[in-house]
């Protein structure tokens, strides 16, 4: 089965000296890199930050293009990982090893038609 691992953009950045975030990162690194050798994070990006994003909203069939953020929030995505693991439980056991100070991971399923 196939997970998605929506990834919030880590608050603990904040405060933070720039060796510590590196760190934290380098951790990351790994973290993705081993899971991608063992076949089970199979695609996935870290995201640029909220205030780069422009959202599309699509009311009564007409658009309209607004530069900023579809979500006023304190926690926002920061990147997201697909999983192809055998069930819900290997998913969420390879989401709680995500190697961040603080921070959430959402296991969400994908639907596959």
């Amino acid at each position: 089965m196939k997970y998605m691992l929506l990834l919030t953009r880590g608050e603990w950045q904040e405060g933070t000296t720039a060796e510590a975030r590196d760190r934290v990162f380098g951790e990351i690194a790994r973290w993705w890199d081993g899971h991608v050798a063992a076949g089970k994070l199979v695609g996935g990006h870290r995201l640029q930050p909220p205030e780069t994003a422009t959202t599309v909203v699509i009311e009564g069939g007409r658009s309209v293009v607004i530069d900023r953020p579809l979500m006023e929030a304190k926690e926002a995505i920061g990147g997201y990982g697909i999983l192809e693991v055998a069930d819900l439980d290997e998913a969420v056991a390879i989401a709680r090893t995500f190697p961040v100070p603080s921070g959430k991971v959402e296991v969400r399923p994908v639907a596959e038609r």
